[in-house]
């Protein structure tokens, strides 16, 4: 608000609605009221006081005290149930000095004596209006920094919104790249193959193309499950049967690389969860393990039969914890220190999608994942879910 618009508030004079049971009263001092610039409503009793405020609301009352039937201090309480902005200023007689200090703890403004003072009375209106003034400027200043705040805001989200969509944009630009680039490097082996003749390039390069399709099949299913909220259908199952399901699916791989998986669990008893969806965090984390162990073994950093993954499950202080753990190439502590920082892969070769869809599908799920670093420098994830019993 400018200073002319506060200074016009300040300026302006609001009605006054004048209470008194005596009738030369009312006309002697609403001439008096209205000659200082105000505009005035009058009332001859409580009753049609409260009347008048409900049809035309001035902002300032001038109720005398003492009235037969609902006198002035049941008129303030009124006033204040119903419209407690409303400006009470109460006159009274000399020997009601009591009541006037009880008005004033009841939320009056003001008190005037009769007879009343001129000087006294302009005062009290000036200051009554000087509060209404003050207290329009500071709801329209509220208004003005909560509509300014909703401003910001919007354009903050709009800011974030975008610069999640680039990294999102450049993340999937990246894995693109990298499955294309693949998929070159397996054309151009199928097609020396069909040039010399030689199957076993042709196989190498068939073994190729079916390896990138399948990456681009895994990078589209974490992309819609970034995309839209898990739809979760929990119901009693053996928290322990996905991870099974897993390192079933995934031993045989990591022993054809010179692995080993390994999976430990003591009998767990039956818990609410959605089997899928937690199947499918378990599956992207043990998947990130296997090729981490792959990697290092075929870089030399392993001897063959060293290379290991461990899945494990436990409940603990009502939690699911399922753990994977690799002693594959690690992740160095500014990786880790990044890691929650967005579109982050632990693999060579990846896109970052999974890490995010399984931290994304545990928070959904009311629970939390966390890395840490691993047996002998690999890398140890825990997936934490809330174990809720089955009723009954």
């Amino acid at each position: 608000m400018s200073a002319k618009e506060q200074a016009v508030l300040l300026t302006s004079q609001p009605a006054v609605l004048l209470v008194d049971d005596e009738a030369g009263i009312l006309t002697v001092l609403g001439a008096l009221i209205a000659d200082m610039g105000y505009s005035v409503h009058v009332a001859g009793s409580g009753e049609e006081a409260l009347e008048v405020l409900a049809t035309q609301a001035p902002p300032v009352v001038i109720t005398d005290i003492r009235m037969p039937g609902m006198d002035g201090i049941e008129v303030l309480g009124r006033i204040k149930e119903r419209m407690p902005e409303t400006e009470v200023i109460m006159s009274t007689g000399h020997a009601d000095m009591e009541l006037a200090i009880r008005s004033l703890r009841l939320g009056a403004a003001d008190f005037l004596t009769k007879p009343v003072n001129a000087d006294l009375l302009e005062f009290a209106l000036q200051k009554a209006s000087e509060r209404i003034a003050l207290r329009c400027a500071v709801r329209q200043h509220t208004e003005n920094l909560e509509a300014l705040v909703e401003q910001r805001t919007r354009e903050l989200l709009r800011s974030e919104r975008l610069a999640v969509m680039g990294e999102t944009v450049a993340g999937m630009a990246h894995a693109i790249k990298n499955i294309a680039g693949g998929l070159e490097g397996a054309l151009f082996v199928l097609e020396k193959g069909l040039e010399l003749n030689r199957r076993d390039y042709l196989e190498q390069g068939w073994g190729m193309v079916k390896r990138d399709v399948t990456r681009v099949r895994d990078l589209t299913m974490n992309m819609l499950q970034l995309s839209r909220p898990i739809e979760l259908s929990p119901r009693p199952v053996n928290p322990d049967k996905p991870v099974q399901e897993v390192a079933e699916l995934l031993a045989v791989r990591l022993r054809e690389a010179g692995g080993t998986l390994l999976h430990h669990s003591a009998p767990q008893p039956e818990a609410m969860l959605d089997a899928e969806a937690v199947h499918a965090c378990i599956m992207n984390l043990a998947t990130n393990a296997v090729e981490a162990v792959e990697e290092a073994i075929q870089a030399g950093r392993l001897d063959h039969g060293d290379g290991r993954v461990i899945l494990h499950t436990e409940c603990v202080n009502g939690y699911v914890c399922y753990i994977v753990e690799d002693n594959g190439r690690g992740l160095t502590d500014e990786v880790f220190a990044s890691l929650e920082d967005g579109m982050f892969t632990t693999k060579a070769r990846g896109t970052g999608f999974g890490l995010m869809a399984t931290r994304k599908a545990a928070r959904e799920m009311g629970g939390e994942l966390m890395l840490e670093n691993g047996i002998k420098g690999g890398v140890r994830a825990m997936l934490r879910l809330p174990l809720v019993r089955p009723e009954g």
